[in-house]
């Protein structure tokens, strides 16, 4: 047995399980608007990886107002919704959590939109 063989992968379905348990819970898909509008999550809220580099900290702070709240994030793979994670972490989002890929997840699927990526259309807050 291998280091690394003790680390798990999160599971995108395990995951929105805990998620449920948090009334504040915020669920993010950090995929481009192309893969997010072919399918996602139902609830989930899409705004691309890129946005939210710590670069961007200031419009960052104005979609996601409550640093307290528990931000469950996703993506293809896990790889950028957990860099988007560890982002937000040091930004001061402490419940910021990568919940793995849309790769692996078993449950309904949506295509109603709502974006809120960096200088497109959908700005708002969460």
């Amino acid at each position: 047995m291998g280091y690394y063989d003790e680390i798990s992968e999160p599971d995108i379905n395990e995951g929105l399980e805990e998620m449920a348990c948090f009334d504040d819970a915020v669920l993010i898909d950090v995929r481009t608007p192309d893969e997010y509008s072919e399918g996602h999550v139902p609830g989930a809220v899409n705004i691309e990886a890129g946005s939210l580099k710590r670069s961007n900290r200031k419009w960052v702070e104005s979609v996601l107002k409550d640093k307290d709240a528990h931000i469950f994030m996703y993506c293809y793979s896990g790889s950028r919704s957990g860099i988007s994670a560890g982002s937000l972490r040091q930004m001061g989002y402490f419940r910021a959590k990568n919940i793995g890929g849309y790769m692996d997840y078993e449950g309904p699927v949506s295509t109603e939109e709502r974006s809120l990526n960096d200088g497109g259309e959908g700005n708002g807050e969460i």
